[in-house]
């Protein structure tokens, strides 16, 4: 597409992608790729493998949890021209910058400064809200498009792992919004309505569905039924063969008992949803982000690559993945309505046996299980440390709070590190500070609230 016609945002981007890998481009040396393990990293190294493979590029595909000491040795103990971080990174400069390559940084994750030995490919440094407008995998097809434009056919793993980010909810915005109207126009992405359930039938669905999770209901398949039959639908029924006034009546009354369970507005709206038909794939982008999701959560994050890079039956792997994913998360989230979460002025919190799926649980939790005023955290076991994923809502937001900087104060003053997006945050502490860690990070994020609002 030529620039002329492309958004002013997505424009500007492209412009400074491309002046940043010039280099890489023109000599084709071997690459180095460290991406993280969830579905919008590995959907951004999905997108980068791809993208090279095409330009007969060499490289060295890493899928890592965090950028630790035992990580960046590996990347050094073999020179590469060119090491390229996507989904993470700026949140790392101290250890990134030590590298002897050329070091490209491709990340949405606010970053702890500006570099003069790294380029930063990073969402805030041109101004684009990394938590809700551009994520690591948006991030990193605007580095394919820069190299060939005929990489535009990647769109819809960009748009997987944004999905995964969950920058969709309420809408797209800001520079993936730019991006999603390009990749329409070009028929890479075929956008139409739909329920956020999936399943054989609609009973099934709805019994199993944890995203939206339906107090009473998810995992529940009497009531499951009883629910559908009440807005006249048997059951049995495949979601495909609903009438649109089937899926209107089933949505209205889904939303309505989200609603009165507490769950914000913008989250039980998302009963119906935009589903994003992916060129090249049998699956929407929404599939195809649960199903990559759960092969990073599950330890399978080759398989996950492989789905990104469309491998011969790896979807249908990846699939058999996420049903055990769904398995767990279900189990999980009854057993988290049946006790309960621990409470404080300004969080609330509980323990998860799976470090890998805590985040999950913290958003699920926050969204639909204990929906409330109070920031969501979820403590993990691992090793020697305490994993810490930390979930806010939009509403925290606009009085102030920023989870990252809260995270990076407690954890700091727990002998630790914290860091990530103001909605979306993340520690590692030692193991058994985590009650002075609790208590310094609510006494952060009450600090953050405004006493006006």
């Amino acid at each position: 597409m030529p620039d002329k016609d492309l958004p002013r945002t997505l424009h500007k981007v492209l412009h400074k992608v491309k002046e940043a890998i010039s280099g890489l481009a023109a000599n084709r040396e071997p690459v180095r790729i460290i991406s993280h393990y969830d579905a919008d990293g590995l959907c951004a190294a999905g997108i980068l493998c791809k993208t090279f493979l095409r330009r007969n590029i060499p490289f060295h595909a890493t899928i890592a949890h965090t950028l630790d000491a035992s990580v960046m040795g590996a990347v050094q103990c073999k020179s590469y021209p060119w090491v390229i971080f996507s989904d993470m990174g700026s949140s790392s400069l101290d250890l990134v910058e030590k590298l002897d390559s050329h070091v490209v940084v491709v990340d949405h994750h606010e970053p702890l400064r500006e570099s003069k030995k790294v380029v930063q490919l990073n969402a805030h440094i041109w101004g684009i809200d990394g938590a809700f407008e551009a994520c690591g995998s948006t991030l990193a097809l605007a580095v394919a498009i820069a190299l060939d434009e005929a990489n535009w056919d990647l769109a819809g793993i960009a748009f997987a792992g944004a999905i995964g980010d969950r920058q969709h909810v309420g809408g797209w915005k800001g520079y993936n919004s730019e991006l999603l109207a390009v990749a329409e126009k070009g028929g890479h992405i075929r956008t139409r309505k739909g329920l956020a359930l999936e399943g054989p039938d609609t009973g099934k669905a709805l019994s199993e569905s944890n995203e939206p999770f339906f107090r009473g209901i998810s995992g529940n398949q009497t009531a499951s039924a009883a629910l559908v039959k009440e807005a006249g639908i048997d059951p049995a029924t495949p979601l495909e063969n609903l009438s649109d006034a089937d899926t209107s009546a089933l949505a209205s009354m889904l939303i309505l008992h989200l609603l009165k369970h507490g769950t914000p507005e913008e989250f039980a709206s998302g009963v119906i949803m935009d589903r994003h038909w992916i060129q090249g794939f049998e699956a929407d982008a929404s599939e195809l982000s649960a199903v990559v999701n759960a092969c990073g959560r599950l330890g399978q994050e080759d398989l996950g690559l492989a789905v990104c890079l469309g491998g011969s039956n790896a979807l249908e792997e990846g699939r058999l993945v996420r049903q055990q994913y769904r398995a767990q998360i279900m189990k999980g989230m009854l057993e988290l309505q049946a006790k309960g979460v621990q409470k404080k002025r300004n969080i609330q919190y509980f323990y998860a046996d799976n470090a890998q799926m805590a985040g999950a649980f913290a958003a699920l939790v926050m969204n639909f299980l204990f929906p409330g005023n109070l920031a969501t955290i979820a403590l993990s076991r691992s090793g020697d440390s305490i994993k810490i994923s930390a979930r806010g809502t939009r509403a925290l937001l606009a009085k102030g709070v920023d989870l990252a900087k809260a995270c990076r104060k407690a954890a700091q003053g727990s002998g630790g590190v914290g860091g990530g997006h103001n909605i979306a945050s993340g520690a590692t502490i030692p193991l058994g500070s985590e009650m002075g860690f609790l208590e310094q990070l609510d006494a952060a994020v009450g600090a953050q609230q405004s006493p006006s609002k």
